[in-house]
């Protein structure tokens, strides 16, 4: 089993992030271009995984502490020489403490972390072949209170991001 721990969006933060990967569309050639629902950002990548260690996971998120944040999408840009486009967010405090905090006890708990900086992004496609350029973009976002654990797997050949658990914020109970 593939798992990850991601934010998910509001149906208006994911429209407009739908409308910048259109946009994207429009101008590109060829690429491999994000599902509406598969819009997310990942907070910590963990991988395959069996089974049995999915309720370890679920007790790890629950003793993460935050309260709800603001978290803002201000920019687009490139990984893999400008072939994987993404939807950039602010490097607020309560965003990166979160990720840190995950990642910091999920490594406590044996699970295997990416030691890279964390830049957080939504990917909008892979393998994309365009001449558009970047570009400012109008900053938009959602009040946080709440992320998942979250399966991926291949359902009728297409990727498909499911959520098995659900840990929310201080305020929310």
């Amino acid at each position: 089993m593939r798992l990850f721990i991601a934010i998910n969006f509001s149906t208006e933060t994911r429209e407009r992030l739908i409308a910048l990967r259109d946009e994207l569309r429009l101008h590109s050639l060829s690429g491999r271009f994000s599902r509406d629902e598969n819009l997310h950002l990942t907070l910590a990548f963990i991988g395959e995984c069996s089974p049995k260690k999915i309720e370890k996971i679920e007790a790890i998120m629950d003793t993460v502490t935050f309260d709800p944040f603001e978290a803002t999408i201000d920019r687009l840009g490139t990984f893999s020489r400008g072939t994987l486009w993404w939807a950039g967010l602010r490097e607020d405090k309560p965003l990166m403490l979160l990720q840190r905090e995950i990642t910091h006890k999920l490594a406590l708990c044996g699970f295997e972390m990416d030691g890279r900086k964390y830049n957080p992004h939504i990917t909008l496609g892979r393998e994309i072949d365009t001449d558009y350029a970047l570009s400012k973009i109008e900053p938009f976002g959602e009040t946080i209170s709440a992320f998942e654990l979250m399966k991926s797997e291949l359902i009728g050949g297409r990727l498909t991001y499911t959520a098995i658990y659900e840990r929310r914020g201080e305020d929310n109970g």
